[in-house]
C-alpha cells in the first residue's frame, strides 16, 4: 500500500541526486542508531534519506524562523523543519562534500519507553549552544522521527 508520505518521499527523491535506493534500506531497530543514521544523512545533505526518517505525521518546533520576526514561524509545524530542509538543500552548492557539515551530538541520551524513545543532545558551536529533543516512534520499518524540538542559546 502506498501512503501519502511514500508519495511525498518519491516526489522529493525525483529532484534529489542522492535519492536512489533511499527508501529501500531498513531502518535500525535501535532508536539511538536510527537517530545517528539520520544525523549522518543530515551531514551529507541527503534529503531523500532525511525525509525517510520522518513519520508521516511528524511535527517540529524549528530552531530559528526562515522569516525573522514572523511569530507564525515559531509555531509547531508539520514534517521536516524548514530550516533543516533549507540547510540541506543549499549547503551542497556552497561547500565541498559530502559530508557538507559536521553534526556532533554532545551529551546524547536516548531513553526508550516501549514503542517510543526520547533522545536529547546538545550541539556546541562558537556562537550558540543548540539543544535538541527528538521523539522517535517504532513503526513497521524501524524508528521514525515523530517530533523535533530545536532551540539555540546564542552567546
Amino acid at each position: 500500500m502506498i501512503t501519502r508520505r511514500d508519495a511525498l518521499v518519491a516526489a522529493a527523491g525525483a529532484t534529489c541526486a542522492t535519492a536512489a535506493g533511499a527508501g529501500s534500506e531498513p531502518l535500525s531497530d535501535d532508536p539511538r542508531e536510527a537517530l545517528l543514521a539520520f544525523l549522518r544523512a543530515f551531514e551529507n545533505c541527503d534529503l531523500a534519506r532525511m525525509e525517510h526518517a520522518f513519520a508521516a505525521d511528524a511535527t517540529y518546533f524549528d530552531r530559528a524562523p526562515l522569516v525573522p520576526g514572523d511569530p507564525a514561524q515559531y509555531r509547531r509545524g508539520q514534517g521536516m523543519p524548514p530550516g533543516m530542509r533549507l540547510l540541506a538543500s543549499t549547503l551542497p552548492h556552497k561547500v565541498t562534500g559530502p559530508p557538507y557539515q559536521q553534526v556532533k551530538p554532545e551529551n546524547l541520551s536516548c531513553d526508550r519507553y516501549g514503542e517510543t524513545a526520547l533522545c536529547t543532545f546538545e550541539l556546541d558551536s562558537a556562537d550558540a549552544l543548540g539543544r535538541r529533543t527528538i521523539l522517535l516512534r517504532k513503526e513497521g520499518d524501524g524508528w521514525k522521527i515523530a517530533h523535533i524540538h530545536a532551540s539555540n542559546i546564542y552567546r
